[in-house]
């Protein structure tokens, strides 16, 4: 089984994840989901260095994926970061609804608004 854990501050935005294990899907190299967690995980991590120029923390090996934002990220950088990281978010889930019994996914949707803060406002505002 694949794990991902998404870890996100506290404003709900994703600072880092981590993707490791295999799915036992297929053979090494014809594993279509360990393929699909692959490459978004990958690209996101690529969309991050290549397209923004983020210097993020990353820690890879086989069957594992780390990757961690720095802490002095500027305002305008975090928010594409999100982007970037976010479209991840959904692609994984996509993978993880066909597949369920392959991924665990943790974290991959912010927390709901007055959850988790103290704050128990039925209405959400």
């Amino acid at each position: 089984m694949v794990r991902v854990t998404v870890d996100r501050a506290a404003d709900g935005g994703i600072c880092g994840f981590r993707a490791s294990g295999h799915t036992g899907c297929g053979t090494a190299g014809q594993d279509i989901v360990c393929a699909a967690v692959s490459a978004l995980t990958q690209t996101a991590v690529l969309g991050l260095q290549e397209h923004l120029g983020i210097a993020v923390e990353l820690a890879a090996g086989p069957g594992l994926l780390e990757c961690r934002l720095p802490d002095a990220v500027p305002q305008a950088w975090w928010l594409r970061a999100q982007d970037i990281l976010e479209t991840m978010c959904l692609g994984l889930e996509a993978v993880a609804a066909q597949r369920p019994q392959a991924i665990r996914l943790r974290g991959a949707r912010p927390p709901a608004r007055g959850q988790g803060d103290g704050d128990h406002d039925p209405l959400g505002i």
